[in-house]
């Protein structure tokens, strides 16, 4: 298993495919396109087995003044700690079914955590969560910040979720060890391979 870094539109061929081909119906309830304004600038973590794409998600260097959290949540700069106002902000999390119950989430939360902890000086994550996934934020490290609000013409529940990078870092790595996974960084290409 390997997991990758990718800024923006290198990763656009990978992400469109499994996200048309496995959350096309999420896509549609939000009222959103599958390649949106917000993925050219972000950095897309995409893992890999055997060569095939299993998981992916989106994160941005995202605050307050502007940006995908506070287009959904207009009561942001509220909701963070005193004097926060930059953030990495996670958002389109997507395990390929047949992967799902494995750890990916962690595995990629990890990767993700990890990365912005050595590329950036923010300190925070922030996150939507649909709230049947909602147990798995928490599971991450992640705790409700705000919602459910509604949103598009399918009207889904979505919650903001919250955490310290540090502590979602901390959090993920428990849970791989747990799940006998080792995991190793390497500048911007991170792998984590499960253990025999």
């Amino acid at each position: 298993m390997v997991t990758v870094a990718v800024r923006g539109t290198d990763a656009r061929v990978v992400v469109v495919g499994m996200r048309k081909a496995h959350y096309q119906p999420v896509l549609d309830g939000l009222g959103v396109e599958a390649w949106d304004r917000y993925d050219a600038d972000a950095v897309h973590f995409i893992c890999f087995a055997d060569g095939v794409p299993v998981a992916s998600m989106r994160t941005s260097r995202d605050g307050v003044g502007g940006g995908e959290a506070v287009s959904d949540f207009r009561d942001l700069p509220s909701l963070l700690p005193d004097g926060m106002t930059e953030y990495v902000y996670v958002s389109r999390q997507l395990v390929v079914p047949e992967f799902r119950g494995i750890g990916l989430s962690a595995v990629i939360s990890h990767v993700a955590a990890a990365w912005w902890r050595s590329h950036s000086p923010l300190e925070y994550m922030l996150g939507s969560s649909r709230q049947p996934t909602l147990g798995n934020a928490r599971r991450l490290g992640g705790s409700v910040l705000a919602g459910p609000v509604c949103l598009g013409p399918g009207k889904i529940p979505i919650v903001l979720v919250g955490a310290r990078l540090s502590a979602v870092a901390e959090r993920t790595k428990m849970l791989l060890d747990k799940l006998s996974w080792s995991s190793a960084a390497a500048g911007p290409v991170v792998s984590a391979e499960a253990s025999a």
